[in-house]
């Protein structure tokens, strides 16, 4: 469960059933993370309106972000202004600096505060960062226990409104129509960003591996990457096809195999290091990966741009 630096009673997202019970039903926070952006848009502005606070109207970005923006105590002498986000579709879940971005945009509106929702839940950094930016976090957690506990009717009127027909697959957020699946081959690999301490079991092949500012981490086995930023304290053993730099207050212990090495004032390299020369062995095997795009790209540009990650993959 968050633990938020606002109460989620002020923001809408946390109230009770009449009865004070908690309804079982069909609502889970797996269901409420796989839902299309526009549904759980529209799933979180019922929650806000049940929740006796006013609405106003809702943006809706080319990456599937949703804004909007809600009074609490509408009625009383000394109304609150908010803004809602839904984090963007190809992040879903937050990082301190999804955290950090919204922050900047709460700034914009005055006498507001901001709550973030990222369905697939806050990094402890991100959850760190909330605090500090006086942010409320709200996850698929939160809004399954805010929907589950409204009066047993409109919770059972907003599942059947909310998961009927396909509410997984997302929408275009340009023209409104459905994604399709597109398959390809693809010798992409994902970077990582570690923002969490402890040990590390598996083996890491990705393309950019970075470790978080005050993060300690230590691999037990090889990792290999193209690219390496060290800000928080990594160690094991490392082979980089570019170059790995250290942050100011990074340090790297163990063994270094790279291209290059950038050690920025401050950092610190407590090991051996060697210069990579020659061709490498590649890092990745094709696989077949998918993602979702809008099938109208012959008739508009910008939803020509619209590439939704899966989740799941």
């Amino acid at each position: 469960m968050l633990d938020p630096f606002f109460t989620l009673e002020e923001a809408g997202f946390s109230q009770k059933s009449e009865s004070g019970v908690d309804r079982l039903g069909g609502w889970t926070p797996e269901l409420i993370a796989s839902l299309d952006w526009s549904r759980l848009a529209e799933l979180a502005r019922a929650i806000v309106k049940e929740s006796g606070c006013e609405l106003a109207g809702s943006r809706v970005m080319p990456d599937g972000a949703v804004f909007f923006g809600m009074i609490e105590e509408p009625k009383t002498s000394k109304p609150r202004r908010a803004m809602v986000k839904i984090a963007p579709w190809n992040e879903w879940g937050a990082t301190p600096e999804t955290v950090r971005q919204f922050a900047q945009e709460v700034k914009t509106a005055r006498d507001t505060r901001g709550v973030l929702i990222a369905p697939s839940g806050f990094s402890p950094a991100a959850l760190r960062t909330a605090q500090e930016l006086r942010i409320e976090a709200v996850d698929a957690v939160v809004l399954n226990a805010a929907v589950r506990a409204l009066p047993g009717v409109r919770s059972d009127f907003l599942f059947v409104v909310t998961a009927a027909g396909d509410s997984s697959t997302p929408t275009c957020p340009v023209c409104m129509k459905r994604l399709v699946r597109v398959e390809q081959e693809t010798l992409a690999l994902p970077s990582r960003t570690i923002d969490t301490d402890g040990l590390i079991a598996d083996a890491v092949v990705c393309d950019r591996l970075d470790v978080a500012p005050g993060c300690e981490v230590t691999f037990l086995q090889e990792v290999r990457a193209r690219a390496i930023t060290i800000s928080g304290h990594a160690s094991g053993d490392f082979v980089c096809e570019g170059p790995v730099t250290l942050e100011p207050q990074g340090t790297l212990s163990g063994t270094v195999a790279a291209r290059s090495l950038v050690v920025r004032d401050g950092g610190q390299l407590l090991g051996q290091f060697r210069i990579l020369e020659g061709e490498l062995g590649s890092f990745v095997k094709a696989a077949v990966r998918w993602h979702w795009r809008c099938a109208a790209t012959a008739d508009s540009e910008a939803c020509a741009g619209v590439v939704f990650e899966p989740h799941d993959q």
